[in-house]
C-alpha cells in the first residue's frame, strides 16, 4: 500500500520508542489511530502487516484487536532505518528503576514508636 513517508516514519518511529503497538481491527479508511494523529489506521494495520512477514515483529489478535511486539530482528531493523544509536532501546526492552528516595540509616525506626514499641 502506498503511503507518504512520514505517515510510515511516525508509525515506526512509535513502535521503536514503545516496543509495542496496538490498533483495532478496523480497515475503515477514514478513521484514525488513536496514538498517532492523522494516520489511518488501515495504513497502521498495512505497515504492520509488512513488518509482519518479514518476522520483525510478532503478532497476536484479540477481542478486534491487533498486538505487535517488536522482535530482536525488528529492534535492530528499525534502529538502521531511523538512523539510531545503540544505545536507545524501546520502553518494553529496558528494566524498572527502583523508586529513588532517600535512603535509610541501617538502624533507624520506621515509625514514630520509641524503643519499646509504644507510641510516645
Amino acid at each position: 500500500m502506498l503511503m507518504p513517508l512520514e505517515r510510515l516514519r511516525a508509525i515506526l518511529e512509535l513502535l521503536f520508542r514503545e516496543g509495542v503497538l496496538v490498533a483495532e481491527k478496523d480497515p475503515r479508511p477514514r478513521r484514525c489511530h488513536p496514538a498517532l494523529p492523522g494516520v489511518p489506521n488501515l495504513e497502521v494495520l498495512r505497515a504492520m502487516a509488512s513488518l509482519r512477514a518479514r518476522r520483525l515483529v510478532r503478532q497476536t489478535f484479540a477481542w478486534r484487536h491487533f498486538y505487535w511486539y517488536l522482535t530482536d530482528a525488528g529492534v535492530a531493523h528499525l534502529r538502521r532505518y531511523l538512523r539510531l544509536p545503540p544505545d536507545i532501546v524501546p520502553l518494553s526492552l529496558q528494566r524498572a528503576r527502583p523508586p529513588h528516595g532517600p535512603p535509610r540509616p541501617a538502624g533507624a525506626p520506621r515509625g514514630t514508636r520509641d524503643a519499646r514499641g509504644t507510641d510516645g
